[in-house]
């Protein structure tokens, strides 16, 4: 016995079919806003999902940009009417090239310097492989860095460290850690936060207030300098992330005549 399905050709069913893939609500982007009196200012706090920036910015092929400073980045995109008061930044070393590794660990540091805190986590080694030809080989699971987020944005609520927080990530597994804000903490508001190249999460922007996207001019107007100074330490660029060299502008001298 055969089951027929029959398609639904309404204007309803043409509208829900268009509609998959979106949030169930329309996210407004965020706006800058004018002039606002410092005193005023709401408190903003950015939790930053490390491997999505990074694999982000990594498609680019631009590598120094990896050199950036987080809070520049958000500084560009948060109404005037907000400061950024918190800066979290979560991600794990993976097992890779001594080359690869420091360079991470001299911009952690350089992060730090800055004041951004920052959570850690692991990666888990398993052997994964082809029954049919009996092939095998190593894999690498990252762990953690999404209880990480989740963690620092649920204490930071509950301590009442932020009005706003903006969730840098696309990564749907953070559609949880969006839900547990906007159902505990209704005051609060949330916002999704796409690196450059990604598209929204459709599950978090369902409990998201508003949506930004990060643009490859706010990375290249966010570079951290050479040398990043502050918190007792000094922290140098990696060679591989030196930003190409631009050309140099003519200038021609201008006689001023005082009166």
């Amino acid at each position: 016995m055969s089951i027929v399905v029959a398609k639904d050709t309404s204007a309803r069913g043409r509208k829900d079919a268009k509609r998959v893939g979106e949030p169930s609500r329309r996210v407004p982007e965020v706006e800058r806003g004018g002039p606002h009196l410092p005193l005023f200012r709401k408190r903003a706090a950015i939790y930053v999902d490390g491997f999505n920036l990074f694999h982000a910015i990594d498609d680019i092929q631009r590598p120094y940009l990896h050199w950036v400073d987080l809070k520049a980045i958000m500084t560009q995109i948060i109404p005037r009417s907000q400061v950024v008061k918190r800066v979290v930044w979560v991600t794990a070393f993976k097992p890779q090239g001594r080359t690869k590794n420091d360079r991470q660990l001299a911009y952690m540091n350089a992060l730090m310097a800055r004041g951004v805190v920052y959570q850690t986590g692991h990666f888990v080694m398993h052997v994964n492989g082809c029954n049919a030809c009996g092939h095998r080989w190593t894999e690498s699971t990252e762990k953690q860095s999404d209880v990480n987020l989740a963690l620092a944005l649920a204490d930071d609520a509950h301590a009442d460290r932020f009005n706003v927080a903006y969730l840098v990530t696309v990564d749907g597994d953070h559609a949880a850690t969006a839900r547990y804000l906007k159902t505990h903490f209704r005051g609060k508001r949330l916002v999704s936060v796409a690196p450059p190249g990604r598209m929204h999460n459709r599950h978090i922007l369902d409990w998201a207030d508003a949506r930004a996207t990060i643009t490859t001019e706010h990375l290249e107007n966010a570079l951290l300098p050479a040398l990043v100074k502050g918190r007792g330490r000094k922290v140098e660029r990696p060679a591989a992330w030196l930003p190409p060299e631009l050309p140099k502008q003519k200038r021609h001298l201008k006689l001023v005549v005082s009166q």
